[in-house]
């Protein structure tokens, strides 16, 4: 199942049309093969998602709950001739939306709740070095519940 979870995770993350999203965070010793990876022509814009918590409700009940809570890490080049800070929280806006447009992830998951949060939740912003390159980086994180 959580391999299903996580490809209906970045299916919507990449609907969103912000930039590639990866089931894994990336990496090369190359620090121009890493930046390629990422890259949407010249600029970083994408990310990664890394299950944090998986925790099993109701075990011996006739109804198991799995809530399975991801982090989801998006860059985008730092340009501030290009008010790129608003555009970046505009991706996140978007990128939230996108979840809400599918927040059954097409009939895989019971919901995206965490107690009384619900959706993409955004724990921080703020400027990274990636690969050389200044860059917005958001960290959020996602919960989904499964019920078997």
């Amino acid at each position: 199942m959580l391999n299903q979870v996580r490809t209906a995770i970045l299916n919507v993350l990449n609907s969103a049309n912000v930039g590639t999203f990866y089931k894994k965070e990336r990496f090369s010793k190359n620090t121009q093969e890493l930046k390629a990876m990422y890259a949407q022509g010249d600029v970083i814009s994408g990310g990664y998602i890394r299950l944090k918590r998986r925790k099993r409700q109701n075990p011996y009940a006739t109804r198991t709950t799995v809530a399975y809570t991801f982090d989801v890490v998006f860059l985008k080049s730092f340009v501030d001739d290009e008010d790129s800070q608003e555009h970046f929280e505009n991706a996140i806006e978007s990128l939230d939306d996108a979840f809400a447009g599918d927040p059954l992830l097409n009939d895989l998951v019971d919901d995206l709740d965490e107690g009384d949060d619900t959706g993409l939740i955004l724990d921080d912003h703020s400027p990274v070095m990636f690969s050389g390159v200044l860059c917005h980086q958001a960290r959020m994180r996602l919960t989904v519940n499964v019920s078997s």
